[in-house]
C-alpha cells in the first residue's frame, strides 16, 4: 500500500476503536461499510468520466452522504437497536468514501489495494472485537482507552513479529 492509502485509511481509526467493543457490532459495521463503499465506487465510476473538477468533489460528497443517509433510514426502520449502537460512526463512512476517492482508490487497477485495505480493516476490527469481548464486560478493555491500548499492543506485536522474523 502506498502512503496515500495509509493516510486515507487512518480515518478508520475512530470506528476501529469505537465500534469494536462487541463482535456483532464490529461485524455489522464492517459489512455495512463494505457495502456502502462498493456501491459508492460503482456510482462514482459512471460519474467520474462525466463530471470534472470541483463538481466531481460535490458529486462525490452528495453520493456518499446519500448512501449513508439511506442506510441510516433503513437501519432506523428495520434495526433500530443496531442503528443506535452504530450511531455517529455510520456518518464516517461517507467521509471515508470521499477521502478514498480523492486518493484514487477507485481508479482502474486499484482492486487489489481496495481488498487489502478492507481486508486489513476487517481483520483488525474482528481481532480487536474478539479481544475486547474475551477480556470481558466492565473492564477497561470495553471502553475507548482500552481499545487504544489493545490496538497499540497488537501493532507492537506485529512490528516485533516482523522484526524478529527477518533473517539477520
Amino acid at each position: 500500500m502506498t502512503k496515500s492509502f495509509a493516510l486515507a485509511s487512518s480515518l478508520m481509526l475512530a470506528p476501529l476503536v469505537g465500534i469494536s467493543d462487541t463482535l456483532p457490532k464490529a461485524l455489522s459495521f464492517w459489512g455495512l461499510s463494505a457495502v456502502i463503499v462498493t456501491i459508492y465506487g460503482v456510482g462514482m465510476f459512471s460519474l467520474r468520466n462525466t463530471v470534472a473538477g470541483q463538481l466531481r468533489l460535490v458529486a462525490s460528497l452528495l453520493l456518499a452522504a446519500t448512501l449513508v443517509s439511506c442506510t441510516q433510514l433503513v437501519l432506523q426502520a428495520f434495526a433500530l437497536p443496531l442503528y443506535q449502537e452504530l450511531g455517529l460512526y455510520l456518518a464516517l463512512i461517507s467521509v471515508q468514501c470521499v477521502l478514498l476517492e480523492h486518493h484514487g482508490l477507485f481508479k482502474a487497477g486499484q482492486g487489489k489495494a481496495r481488498l487489502q485495505l478492507f481486508g486489513l480493516f476487517g481483520a483488525l476490527l474482528m481481532t480487536l472485537a474478539l479481544l475486547r469481548t474475551l477480556i470481558g464486560n466492565g473492564t477497561l478493555a470495553t471502553l475507548a482507552p482500552g481499545g487504544f491500548i489493545l490496538l497499540g499492543l497488537l501493532l507492537a506485536g506485529q512490528q516485533a513479529w516482523a522484526h524478529f522474523s527477518k533473517p539477520h
